[in-house]
């Protein structure tokens, strides 16, 4: 794989297939967790090293396991498995590591639709080991990347006057649409 088609393949999860703003999957915590800016960086990391983990094992259980053994069927359940486990174990290092476990971020990386969509769709795009790791990383750093965006987007929306019907979840909702058309654009 030439360097062109891995930065190609980084950028392109991260900026035009972006799963927060283009795809909409994780969208609650871009919408919720973006408010808390402190927050943003820890979420943003953690849910990029879940994608990680995931896409690769994901493609090693697709491959070697669901493949081999014509397990198709079971993809959506395996891969939600192997989610749990990945956060998990990101937990567990966390607590050895740092002393301190994910506390609110377990269910939030958990439960976040992002990540188990990206293991299927990898997997339905019939991704080698190497491109499924490379989405992760742009798919990570996308999900990132929209969340302090949206963060930085929240803290102007409050600065300036809203109209009452368009406070709180509408203009969150109509900002999130304009990001995405500016993503979308690459």
């Amino acid at each position: 794989m030439t360097f062109k088609a891995i930065v190609g393949i980084v950028l392109g999860a991260m900026l035009a297939n972006n799963y927060a703003l283009e795809k909409f999957l994780g969208a609650a915590p871009l919408l919720g967790w973006s408010a808390q800016e402190k927050k943003t960086t820890v979420l943003g990391v953690s849910v990029t090293v879940a994608m990680l983990l995931t896409a690769l094992l994901a493609g090693l259980v697709q491959t070697y396991v669901l493949g081999a053994l014509s397990l198709g069927y079971l993809q959506t359940l395996v891969f939600a498995a192997i989610v749990l486990i990945v956060v998990y174990a990101m937990n567990a290092a966390a607590r050895a590591v740092f002393k301190k476990s994910l506390g609110v971020f377990f269910p939030v990386i958990a439960l976040n639709s992002a990540v188990l969509g990206l293991a299927v769709n990898n997997a339905a795009d019939a991704l080698s080991l190497g491109e499924s790791v490379l989405t992760a990383l742009g798919a990570g750093l996308g999900f990132w990347l929209a969340l302090e965006a949206f963060a930085a987007v929240r803290t102007k929306i409050r600065e300036r006057y809203v109209p009452k019907a368009w406070r709180g979840l509408p203009i969150y909702l109509l900002t999130a649409a304009i990001l995405s058309m500016a993503l979308l654009a690459f």
